[in-house]
């Protein structure tokens, strides 16, 4: 059994794994985020509601288990932090378990979010058609399709599952000052859900975790939608900002920058939930948050290893004993 009171003190010693218990599970789970390297919101660690799924191992169940995450975690806009730790026999292939689909297109040009090429790629060889599901047919393939959950059980093929729309709460993007904001179409989820990390007692013994906390508008802002390499959204609004035959250079990105945070906040705000600001958080951060013990902790730890090019996708034509494109039950 792991010690908790050495463990606690800071001395928790390499040891035979052992299986520990829901209770302690919950405990390393906490312990794991207050120390986490990254993360302001880990002032609230005590609270992180941990659920425990380790023995679970049907596919279906796995990503009926995940849809419920995000249901405890979203709670109707009323944001908390939660960790659902698996068996160590799943794999999730998805960084989140929400995140856009990126297409590339006939020209070369890319349609969605570019991080999610792969990803996009191998939902679509498992079956996944594209496109977002609505009133009981599809949209044509947008800039903002919900990706399906890819899970393998035991090294075996992928399987998609869609998330009902249900689960995902998703914010459509407008500003108080610009009418013409909400035409641009844009939006972005709710709970940021990390998907391919351990939860580490120690070298030997670590779980698949799926963990998830809450955005900073500035995370929105400048790491999802305005970075060149994502959604590269601003030269989009600096265009619309600026006066025609301006050209778009720093100081119009800089002002598309902050009408892009400040939509975010407003949008949120009316939707009853109000992302807070960096500065915000890391003056509590700094404040309250204990300084990390020193000796061995549990941690979380991201998996190394990138999304296999190579893995092993169920055709569509294996049928439903091999091939389930469903939505994920909560």
């Amino acid at each position: 059994m792991i010690d908790l009171v050495a463990a606690e003190r800071g001395h928790l010693a390499p040891a035979v794994p052992t299986i520990p218990t829901t209770e302690q599970l919950a405990w390393a789970a906490r312990v794991a985020w207050a120390n986490a390297d990254k993360g302001i919101g880990r002032l609230r660690w005590r609270g992180l509601h941990v659920r425990d799924l380790r023995g679970v191992t049907d596919p279906d169940a796995v990503a009926s288990g995940l849809a419920e995450h995000l249901r405890v975690a979203t709670r109707d806009g009323r944001i908390r932090s939660v960790a659902t730790v698996l068996d160590p026999s799943i794999e999730i292939l998805n960084g989140q378990l929400v995140s856009y689909a990126g297409y590339r297109q006939a020209d070369g040009s890319i349609l969605g979010d570019p991080h999610h090429l792969e990803l996009t790629t191998l939902a679509l060889r498992a079956g996944w058609p594209g496109g977002r599901p609505v009133d009981g047919g599809r949209l044509l393939p947008g800039p903002f399709d919900v990706l399906p959950l890819l899970l393998r059980v035991h090294g075996g093929p992928v399987i998609a599952y869609e998330l009902s729309p249900e689960r995902v709460l998703e914010v459509p993007l407008e500003h108080p000052a610009f009418a013409w904001f909400a035409a641009l179409g844009l939006r972005w989820y709710a709970v940021p859900a990390l998907s391919r990390h351990r939860l580490h007692f120690t070298e030997a013994l670590a779980y698949p975790v799926a963990f998830s906390g809450f955005y900073v508008a500035f995370e929105m802002a400048c790491r999802e939608l305005a970075d060149p390499n994502r959604y590269n959204v601003l030269p989009m609004i600096a265009r619309c900002l600026g006066r025609e035959g301006h050209p778009v250079d720093g100081p119009w990105l800089r002002e598309a920058a902050r009408v892009l945070q400040q939509s975010i906040l407003h949008s949120f705000g009316r939707a009853g939930m109000v992302p807070p600001t960096a500065s915000a958080r890391l003056e509590i951060y700094h404040r309250y948050m204990p300084r990390p013990k020193s000796g061995p902790r549990p941690m979380y730890r991201p998996i190394d290893a990138p999304v296999p090019s190579g893995v092993t996708a169920v055709p569509a034509g294996l049928g439903p004993a091999r091939h389930r494109l469903e939505r994920a039950a909560g």
